[in-house]
């Protein structure tokens, strides 16, 4: 990246933090989004439950809409492709930013991405903003083979070509005859600068490049807790400050499985079966992802299908306790205080991992006075 390119990318995210985060930061709360990511809905529709929470959300003051890419798997298979997902988002809301929760850059032509997102920040009026990762499912990589072993290297890559392409620049590229040609992409974008979040949960390493690179952060409590988090979320603004970024300017968002029920009981009891089986879709997909933790997949299916009830039992019992917004609208805020506290800015409500699109719009409803702009 070019030293002009870095102060942009510093002075953009510093400049989100403040347009999504400084009144949220001053109430003592986050800013509250929406993420999708699994599909699973019970027997309703994933895209009317998506349509139709978005219209909520938007009316409600809720600041974003993230939507995923994920490939080849019925939990999440409904979202192939988040920048089809953030077209027909732009044409029913008219106020949240629109979010791809994460893009796998390293599956994608650069070209295509760039064109693909462009068309939606116009759509949106510039609503756009990204969240890219690596990919991680080495199935998901027949789209890519060769991207795979060197995925965070490709990633770095192309999304400095798509950062380059995003503000006008060209990026050489051979054609089918074997002339090269300086390549510009369209429709150009309406926003000057393509806001970017690192997807990151674990590697500290990815947390420290995000900080000195003036990146935001987008993270999820998958084998680490609370704990582990406030470490990253130090170690991502102690690295902005060392390259001279303000600190607390770059935005964290964190993913939060999310339902607001009548009391916590109710709550507790209300998404027990389709948490569990979320969990267990979830842990399954890891055991077969071909990361070098997961390398024996026969055993590891094996000890699951040995222990898998006491060992959901004992993962959905952490969520509910330390790692979601599940539970009444008091233990919400009391959360949201406490994940706030440690520096998160705003924290992204997971809300289709199986529940109805009634019990989902019913929690929203109840979590809408903590937004920002109600408290």
């Amino acid at each position: 990246m070019s030293d002009s390119s870095f102060l942009k990318a510093g002075q953009l995210a510093d400049l989100k933090a403040k347009l999504t985060s400084g009144t949220a930061a001053a109430s003592g709360l986050p800013d509250l989004g929406v993420i999708f990511f699994s599909g699973l809905s019970g027997d309703s529709d994933p895209y009317e439950l998506l349509l139709d929470v978005a219209r909520y959300v938007d009316g409600a003051g809720f600041g974003a809409v993230w939507t995923p890419e994920r490939h080849f798997t019925d939990a999440g298979g409904a979202y192939p492709n988040p920048a089809v997902l953030g077209a027909a988002l732009a044409m029913i809301t008219k106020n949240v930013r629109i979010r791809a929760g994460s893009i796998n850059l390293p599956l994608h032509n650069v070209l295509r991405a760039a064109e693909e997102w462009a068309l939606v920040d116009n759509l949106s009026g510039g609503r756009v903003d990204l969240a890219v990762a690596p990919g991680w499912h080495a199935r998901d990589f027949v789209l890519a083979p060769e991207a795979f072993e060197d995925r965070a290297q490709v990633l770095n890559r192309s999304r400095e070509q798509l950062q380059d392409l995003w503000r006008g620049t060209a990026v050489r590229r051979t054609d089918a005859l074997g002339e090269s040609h300086d390549i510009l992409t369209f429709p150009r974008p309406v926003q000057p600068e393509l806001p970017v979040w690192l997807t990151s949960s674990k590697s500290e390493d990815a947390w420290r490049f995000a900080g000195e690179n003036g990146f935001n952060v987008l993270s999820a409590l998958i084998n680490f807790g609370p704990p582990e988090l406030k470490k990253r979320i130090d170690i991502y603004r102690e690295a902005r400050a060392r390259v001279g970024l303000d600190p607390a300017a770059g935005v964290v968002s964190l993913m939060l499985h999310t339902y607001v029920g009548t009391d916590m009981d109710e709550a507790v009891e209300t998404v027990r079966p389709a948490m569990v089986e979320y969990l267990s879709s979830f842990v399954t997909q890891h055991a077969t992802s071909g990361q070098s933790e997961s390398r024996d997949k026969s055993e590891t299916l094996r000890t699951l299908d040995r222990d898998r009830e006491d060992f959901l039992e004992m993962v959905f019992q952490r969520y509910v306790t330390s790692s979601s917004l599940i539970g009444d609208a008091k233990q919400a805020r009391a959360t949201l205080e406490g994940f706030h506290d440690m520096g998160v800015d705003e924290v992204a409500c997971l809300v289709d991992f199986g529940l109805s699109k009634d019990e989902v719009l019913a929690s929203l409803a109840r979590l809408a006075p903590l937004l920002r702009n109600g408290v």
